[in-house]
């Protein structure tokens, strides 16, 4: 599954999330679930398709209240970015155009986005709550093509995967935001280096995928820090079988949680480990996971299953306990906006997830029960 996608810079100029949609609430929900008692509920609907973006770290504020929601242009109306209020309903246009992927910056105050101004692209974010812009800092064209990046929770350093101008496979990039100073941070001959994230510890390393190239038959996990060496996390062979590319920080711990290929001997194929462990763990058997998250608690993993209504599970990391909270009813197409990438709000009420439901992608939210986590 294709996870790389050099960013797409605006050319819309715009001022501070000028527009903002009407209120009135989610209205009612389009399904319960007979499990887990969750309604799920069509989030900022429109002919627009759309997405939720991806879920390993959520596009999601501090406090649950706001998601960024991507729109994908139609004929008649341009796409663009939205971020979308769930206590009122209301939904609030950020950018317009052709749809970015923003940085990742889990459950933050801002959103960050790469967008083109007067012939540069530029670095900007857009605070959940209060709608302001920013512009943060140049993203130097000479580097060569940008991924989204990702954004450290002190907002002081911006990690990038970069393809070289003259191509090849991508190097991660290091920007420190307050000082302007740009670095490598890692070039691995061989190896394409995506899905950037900022760990959530307080030590700002960065996880990175490493795709061997060209055939992909290796994918490594690695940790990365500013002027040390590169520290692999054990998976793929000889640990596990290969990632599948969907991995995420364990809460604000130095752990990762990762799915792979189905592991029939042991029945099972999401695992949790840190540098340095002599092999991972394995978190749950019985049921085969594609695209994985984690609370911001670190206490719950979240899942979808390829089975018949595309279920979404969240297990406890404490108990091994794992149960359903909805179908998705997702219908693939090949294309990322048919696929779930669910996660939790900051505030463990809502999963939030995409679908592709009746053809139409859309991004949905099941509303969690009180007291239905705990229950795990």
């Amino acid at each position: 599954m294709t996870r790389y996608a050099s960013v797409i810079i605006l050319s819309v100029t715009l001022a501070a999330c000028a527009h903002s949609g009407e209120g009135g609430g989610l209205g009612e929900p389009v399904e319960v679930d007979a499990e887990s008692g969750a309604g799920v509920y069509l989030l900022g609907g429109d002919e627009r398709p759309a997405d939720n973006i991806y879920g390993e770290q959520p596009y999601g504020d501090a406090t649950g209240r706001r998601i960024a929601i991507r729109y994908y242009p139609t004929e008649s109306r341009p796409g663009g970015i939205n971020i979308l209020d769930l206590q009122d309903g209301s939904n609030h246009e950020v950018l317009s155009g052709e749809p970015p992927f923003p940085a990742f910056h889990a459950w933050g105050e801002w959103l960050y986005f790469a967008q083109a101004m007067e012939g540069k692209n530029w670095l900007r974010r857009c605070n959940y709550l209060s709608l302001a812009v920013e512009t943060v800092a140049e993203l130097p064209s000479e580097r060569g093509a940008y991924s989204y990046g990702t954004v450290s929770p002190d907002h002081r350093y911006y990690a990038v995967s970069v393809r070289p101008p003259d191509g090849g496979p991508s190097q991660v990039h290091w920007l420190d935001l307050k000082t302007n100073e740009w670095s490598v941070l890692l070039n691995k001959p061989g190896y394409h280096a995506k899905h950037e994230q900022f760990s959530r510890d307080g030590r700002n390393r960065v996880l990175i995928q490493l795709n061997q190239m060209p055939d992909v038959k290796v994918v490594l996990l690695s940790e990365l820090e500013l002027g040390g060496p590169e520290r692999s996390f054990p998976a793929d062979q000889p640990y596990t079988l290969r990632p599948t590319g969907h991995e995420a920080w364990i809460g604000a711990t130095s752990e990762i949680f990762f799915s792979t290929a189905l592991d029939k001997n042991l029945n099972g194929n999401v695992w949790r480990c840190k540098v340095g462990d002599e092999e991972p763990t394995l978190v749950y058997t019985g049921r085969t996971f594609m695209h994985v998250s984690v609370s911001r608690d670190g206490k719950y993993w979240i899942g979808d299953v390829n089975e018949e209504g595309v279920p979404i599970y969240i297990g406890s990391f404490e108990s091994g306990r794992c149960e359903r909270v909805c179908f998705s009813r997702t219908e693939f197409d090949k294309k990322q906006w048919s696929h779930t990438h669910p996660y939790l709000t900051a505030d463990n009420q809502w999963l939030i997830f995409g679908a592709r439901r009746n053809g139409h992608p859309q991004t949905y939210g099941a509303r969690l029960n009180e007291g239905w986590l705990d229950s795990l």
